[in-house]
């Protein structure tokens, strides 16, 4: 039985999250010939404040390049 966890910044629609775990489905199915009703793809969201890389938030990061900084 594959499992696939994702974990990401919340803030996505949920069309998109449906569709990222549709794709995710098939590629097992696809590429690893896993019966489809085998296949469990799940997705833990976690807010802007509590992710940080390169030593900046990414909540910083996203205000930052809204306000056009690179």
């Amino acid at each position: 039985m594959p499992l696939v966890h994702v974990q990401m910044a919340d803030g996505r629609t949920s069309e998109q999250k449906r569709a990222l775990m549709a794709a995710m489905t098939d590629a097992m199915v696809d590429h690893l010939g896993a019966p489809r009703e085998s296949v469990r793809v799940w997705i833990t969201e976690f807010p802007a404040t509590d992710f940080m890389a390169g030593g900046e938030l990414l909540a910083d990061k996203q205000r930052r390049l809204a306000a056009g900084g690179d």
